[in-house]
């Protein structure tokens, strides 16, 4: 269970919190800091650090010359007041990146393009963007991508853009079958979840938009039909954005939680934020928003769903949400929900094992930043990014922030170490959205992408595209391998760190977008992690991972549950790969932002192989052992209906 510090460790922490405070004050601004009430005005923030100059060429976007003035009196905004933000080139020195990737939309048969409704009214449900959906929607193996719209407010679906529905054919061709899925749906979409809520083999999904969410049934091949109203899903006034599946109760049957970010109404919350003197209209800042509770819905197994957000103890109210990972995130088996809040505390629920959580969010490590304070979360996932065999967490953040890696501390909560492991520096000009930790070398080791871009394209001086940021996850050596006395746990053996890596990656990563939503997976099947960016009011990139395979391994496993559910999330992987090193997995709900990625396990293994063993545990308790499994290979393995042979010898002793 996790709880707070005590004694010794509480006062190394307090003092290290206290150091790093004045030391970020410098490079801090107010990203997270907006007026509450979008009419009153703010202090200036704080500029931005200066940065030194670029290694790589990078184009970006700024805001048009003739809004090139000095704004005297901003108000409502999120930056509260004008801010000088550097240059969005990487700040640190680089090396030659590991890293290939390859644009391919324009041959790949895609002709999505996004619609936000931006324009110069600046209706706040039209910054955010949405998300896109890797899935295998019919399956024959390969995974499809969904692609989600807004549209311009008020809605009215007789005009708005259709989502977008792709066939993958193979051999990076995708085919528009939008008709033909039913997924069709004109209005204005954030985001979507996908998983098999009828245990009949194929994924569904629920969509997530500005008071309008819908869930389709798969009804085999990739063609869905809407049962919103028949399931009991219920709208309200309020926008979701994310949210991720789960079998919470552990009964087999995929439940749903849902992230809504808040209300947001023309009528009654269309108010000015921005410059005053130059009629300018900035993006209010997020708490302008009415926040409502998230929702969980509970499977009736039934083909019906029940909201029991309150009865299960996940009902808080005080989030804009976005993001939603469901996990195992303390060890003892049951399914977790971490949620990203934009500029409230990132919500941590504990699985009780009786159908209930215990909200562990102030205490957790993972609420707020090292300073205490709440940041703009929006992405997240959950990985083991150091290999103790913990699973670690990390949300993308504003502008003047730092994109935050929470350390899980031996499974008694979280600690920002994101100064200590090379994260801070480069993310802290950027707005973040999408992201991963994955492996995307298969060296074994996560590595980590975030989508960028700002909401404000007419901000003088600030880009409103900007680059994608890459990191690589490399081992800590020499004087910083061994940190002591620091009294933060975990972090006093840290082995791993980040290096940025943009270097060499390809165009996509040179240039300025103005990324949302990212998904991540195995497009191609070739045994590498590719990446799908849905751009705000341009079209998608495609982008396939070409990284040299080198004398890396991996391993692909499908995992079919019987007895737990079909999707087997929150099933655990142990994978032995030398002695004295077991590589830890799970299968994750959620994750990245508004989409949806690969739900197969692609592991990278490194220059190590074969593998001597895969031990996997399954929800519903059972543990199977799978011995002898060939690498670079995909393996379909389903839940088996009893203990494996060394657990049955072990119980009967």
């Amino acid at each position: 269970m996790i709880s707070q510090p005590t004694g010794t460790a509480q006062f190394y922490k307090s003092l290290l919190r206290l150091i790093l405070s004045v030391s970020l004050i410098a490079v801090s601004g107010c990203g997270g800091g907006g007026a509450s009430n979008p009419t009153e005005a703010s202090k200036p923030s704080a500029s931005a650090s200066s940065v030194s100059a670029p290694t790589t060429a990078t184009t970006t976007k700024t805001a048009p010359a003739e809004s090139k003035k000095t704004a005297s009196k901003v108000v409502g905004d999120r930056l509260s007041g004008p801010t000088d933000t550097a240059s969005l080139t990487p700040k640190t020195a680089q090396e030659p990146s590991p890293f290939r990737f390859t644009e391919i939309t324009k041959e790949s048969g895609i002709d999505f393009v996004h619609v936000s409704g931006m324009d110069e009214k600046r209706y706040f449900p039209t910054a955010n963007g949405s998300g896109v959906a890797m899935f295998d929607a019919d399956g024959d193996g390969l995974l499809d991508l969904y692609f989600l719209t807004n549209c311009p407010l008020p809605v009215d679906k007789s005009k708005a853009p259709s989502n977008k529905f792709y066939k993958n054919l193979g051999n990076g061709k995708f085919q528009d079958l939008t008709a033909v899925s039913g997924l069709g749906y004109r209005g204005f979409s954030h985001g979507a979840i996908t998983g098999d809520i009828d245990k009949d083999g194929d994924a569904d999904l629920f969509l997530t938009t500005y008071e309008d969410n819908r869930l389709y049934r798969n009804n085999g091949k990739g063609v869905f039909e809407d049962i919103t109203e028949k399931a009991g899903i219920k709208s309200g006034n309020y926008f979701s954005s994310g949210g991720a599946m789960l079998d919470f109760d552990n009964d087999g049957d995929l439940d749903i939680y849902v992230s809504n970010y808040g209300q947001w109404d023309l009528k009654t919350d269309d108010v000015f934020c921005g410059d005053t003197e130059s009629k300018l209209r900035y993006y209010c800042s997020p708490r302008s928003i009415r926040t409502v509770s998230h929702l969980l819905y509970r499977n009736n197994g039934n083909g019906t769903f029940t909201d029991v957000a309150k009865e299960a103890g996940v009902g808080r109210s005080d989030g804009h949400g976005f993001g939603v990972v469901t996990a195992d995130l303390n060890g003892d088996g049951k399914v977790d929900i971490y949620v990203a809040n934009d500029m409230n505390p990132n919500f941590l629920f504990l699985n009780k094992g009786d159908g209930t959580f215990e909200d562990a969010t102030e205490f957790s490590g993972a609420a707020f930043d090292i300073k205490g304070q709440a940041q703009s979360g929006m992405g997240l996932d959950a990985e083991d990014f150091d290999g103790d065999g913990n699973i670690d967490l990390f949300v993308t953040n504003f502008a003047n922030e730092y994109n935050t890696l929470y350390q899980n501390m031996n499974n008694n909560g979280f600690y920002d170490i994101t100064t200590f492991v090379g994260l801070a520096t480069d993310s802290m000009p950027m707005v973040g959205w999408g992201c991963a930790l994955m492996d995307f070398d298969n060296d074994s080791w996560p590595d980590c992408f975030v989508s960028n871009g700002h909401v404000d394209s007419n901000r003088a001086g600030v880009p409103y595209e900007q680059v994608p940021l890459i990191w690589a996850n490399i081992p800590v050596t020499g004087k910083d391998y061994v940190v002591k006395n620091t009294g933060v746990g975990a972090a006093e053996r840290r082995k791993r760190k980040f290096r940025i890596a943009t270097r060499d990656v390809g165009p996509y990563f040179e240039a300025g977008h103005v990324g949302r939503g990212a998904a991540f997976g195995d497009l191609d099947n070739d045994g590498d992690i590719d990446i799908v960016v849905n751009h705000k009011d341009s079209a998608p990139s495609i982008l396939r991972n070409d990284t040299p395979a080198g004398k890396n391994h991996w391993i692909r496993l499908d995992l079919k549950g019987t007895k737990s559910n079909m999707d087997a999330i929150n099933t655990r992987v142990e994978i032995e790969m030398e002695p004295g090193r077991v590589l830890k997995r799970q299968v994750k709900g959620g994750g990245s932002m508004l989409s949806v990625n690969d739900r197969r396990l692609l592991i990278g293994l490194g220059e190590k192989s074969p593998i001597v063993k895969a031990r996997i545990f399954w929800p519903s308790g059972i543990i199977s052992d799978h011995a002898g499994l060939d690498v670079n290979k995909s393996h379909v393995i389903t839940e088996p209906a009893g203990q494996s042979a060394a657990e049955k010898a072990k119980s009967s002793k």
